[in-house]
């Protein structure tokens, strides 16, 4: 009974323990200063990722007794992570390809999934080649590194497209290390009380328990490091295109001249294409073709023998 009792005292103490990490929490939360994506990140500035490391909690020598005694600043640091995207073209596939990896090594990132794909084009002397290549690749570079990875990787190419976005997971980290430090109490309480126990029954439900509390501790310490994964380490999906001709970002007004030009030109090669592809096809039909014309000709040949035939009889029955 007594043993009983020491375990509903200790749940009982572990749960206030968390509502008071809880209410310490939202203070927090309700205190700090409210952040959006455009302060969050500066294109151009190299502190933007500045927020995103933790600044030390202990003084310096030369700090005052006022700042000594104001609140940690990491208590309210801001946990942002970054994610990008990037959209470009290239006329030089395989350079482009060379350059990309090589900055991405270069700034310490790694490439966390790619593809190259492309279309097989056949040409009128039978070869053929792979051609209007395009290529995904998934980047992840350190945080620190993400506006210089951005500005690097898009003066490979064309860019046509591009973005970022930022996630402000500071209410949940917050909460994580609030709960955890809550479940280490926890344990810390079942442990000791398990070294007092000597009833099996409350064994059993000691460690049934602590099993629980163990089960929770690992899942948010799982769960922090994955944040910390994505906060050290922003992520960048790239989609580059092989292309003949860069599309211009900026429309670009054509007089009727060119625009006549471009006409003529279009239909030439539409015509040019279709002759070949006429050519191509009467060639690889030929066997068929030759096979076919005998048949016909065969066919014509009785036809006219059988009219022939008829004529003549119809002529010997009139006289």
């Amino acid at each position: 009974a007594l043993l009983a009792l020491l375990l509903l005292i200790a749940l009982a103490a572990g749960c206030s323990a968390t509502k008071s990490y809880d209410t310490a929490m939202e203070d927090t939360a309700s205190s700090a200063p409210e952040s959006n994506s455009s302060t969050a990140m500066d294109w151009g500035s190299a502190d933007s990722t500045d927020s995103m490391e933790m600044p030390s909690a202990e003084p310096t020598e030369s700090a005052s007794a006022e700042e000594e005694t104001a609140l940690d600043p990491a208590d309210f640091s801001e946990k942002i992570i970054y994610s990008g995207y990037l959209t470009m073209q290239t006329t030089e596939f395989d350079e482009a390809l060379r350059q990309l990896e090589e900055t991405i090594a270069d700034l310490g990132g790694f490439v966390q999934d790619s593809s190259v794909q492309g279309n097989t084009r056949t040409y009128a002397d039978g070869t053929t080649a792979v051609v209007d290549r395009w290529a995904t690749y998934t980047v992840r570079v350190p945080a620190d590194q993400f506006n210089a990875f951005l500005t690097q990787a898009g003066n490979i190419g064309n860019v046509t497209d591009s973005g970022y976005t930022a996630q402000n997971v500071t209410s949940q980290y917050t909460d994580y290390e609030a709960r955890l430090e809550s479940l280490n109490i926890q344990e810390e309480r079942l442990l000791a009380m398990l070294e007092e126990s000597g009833d099996l029954e409350s064994l059993i439900t000691l460690e049934e328990r602590l099993s629980e509390v163990r089960y929770e501790i690992e899942s948010i310490e799982r769960n922090l490091r994955d944040l910390d994964q994505r906060l050290a380490y922003s992520t960048v999906d790239i989609n580059l295109q092989e292309v003949e001709v860069y599309t211009p970002t900026v429309p670009v007004q054509r007089t009727f001249g060119e625009k006549l030009a471009d006409a003529f030109s279009d239909g030439w090669k539409g015509f040019v294409s279709f002759l070949s592809a006429l050519v191509l096809w009467l060639v690889s039909s030929l066997p068929g073709l030759v096979i076919l014309a005998v048949v016909i000709v065969v066919v014509i040949v009785l036809l006219r023998r059988r009219r022939r035939r008829k004529k003549r009889q119809e002529t010997q029955a009139e006289e």
